[in-house]
């Protein structure tokens, strides 16, 4: 059985979905990124510049519950038991989706995909580190002004190298304020240094990515003693930069190190990965066949649903 606590909704859109979409909205596509294994892209502004001519396809709401039932609906017949997504309240403005009645499609999709397979999922409303603290405001609000059961969490995505985590301190403090639980991307592309003062600026629960903590035995004892989460995606990792190989990932230190570690896909119709392929590089990487067990009870534990959720998904281990 099958967490994924770390996937951005957008990034979970297949090449045959993005074309189908694509045609019938009248959006304009490039065939190489439709005919490429994980659309083609091949660093990192390519990745970026891909991502948006993919998720553009979306411009309704039953795109966006289509993408997000096919999306559940393929990973719960996997052996994917529950899902948190990523899901960013700025992007209604680019696509045009008021975040309300993406958050209204996402609850018909998952209500249709739980009947199914039995998955679960989970919504975390981001903001866009790179479009500011005042844009990050604003994520909250509108996240906070339309809640719905699903939507547990709020988070901060995006460049790790614009604007300080602490700048976000006012956003993350309206989210907690109505009892969200908070994430944020640390410690991927920038260093170990950037994972402490992210946690205590913010107030985080856990931590997407995390992985460069590996660098600092002081950084991973901390982070052992505080029990904070990291969200690690081993393919997305490899397929950035962030270390060159799977072998060389530094999930299997961190797990030495005591930290708590969780998996996620991140993009995975991007990175051509699954689940079932994130646990297995982590079994491998990490050298231990019996892992699996270990991080999705890590992983139920983390989950920011609530506790008969937690307990539904521990009877069905």
């Amino acid at each position: 059985m099958y967490v994924d606590l770390h996937v951005h909704l957008r990034g979970t859109i297949a090449a045959a979905t993005a074309e189908r979409l694509a045609r019938r909205n009248g959006v304009p596509m490039r065939e190489g990124t439709l005919s490429t294994p994980g659309y083609g892209w091949y660093d990192f502004p390519s990745f970026l510049r891909v991502y948006d001519e993919v998720a553009a396809a979306i411009r309704t709401a039953i795109d966006f519950e289509e993408v997000t039932h096919e999306h559940l609906v393929r990973v719960g017949r996997a052996g994917t038991a529950y899902v948190e997504f990523m899901l960013s309240p700025p992007h209604e403005r680019r696509g045009g989706i008021p975040f309300a009645h993406q958050l209204a499609a996402l609850d018909r999709a998952a209500d249709q995909a739980r009947e199914l397979t039995g998955i679960e999922c989970r919504v975390i409303a981001t903001a866009v580190r790179q479009l500011g603290p005042d844009a990050a405001i604003d994520a909250a609000r509108t996240a906070i002004a339309c809640r719905s059961p699903r939507l547990v969490g709020f988070g901060l995505t995006g460049d790790e190298l614009m604007h300080d985590a602490a700048e976000f301190r006012p956003a993350f403090a309206i989210a907690r304020s109505e009892g969200l639980k908070v994430t944020a991307h640390a410690g991927e592309h920038l260093g170990p240094e950037t994972i402490l003062p992210a946690i205590e600026a913010l107030g985080l629960d856990r931590v997407g990515h995390g992985v460069r903590a590996a660098e600092s035995p002081a950084v991973m004892a901390a982070l052992a003693r505080l029990g904070i989460p990291l969200e690690v995606c081993l393919s997305s990792n490899v397929a950035l930069g962030v270390c060159l190989d799977i072998d060389q990932h530094p999930i299997a230190a961190l797990a030495a190190a005591g930290c708590v570690v969780t998996l996620g896909t991140d993009d995975p119709a991007f990175f051509s990965t699954t689940s079932a392929k994130e646990y297995g590089l982590a079994r491998r990487a990490i050298g231990d066949p019996d892992v699996d067990a270990r991080i999705t009870h890590s992983a139920i534990a983390a989950a920011f649903c609530d506790e008969s959720t937690k307990a539904r998904l521990i009877g069905r281990l």
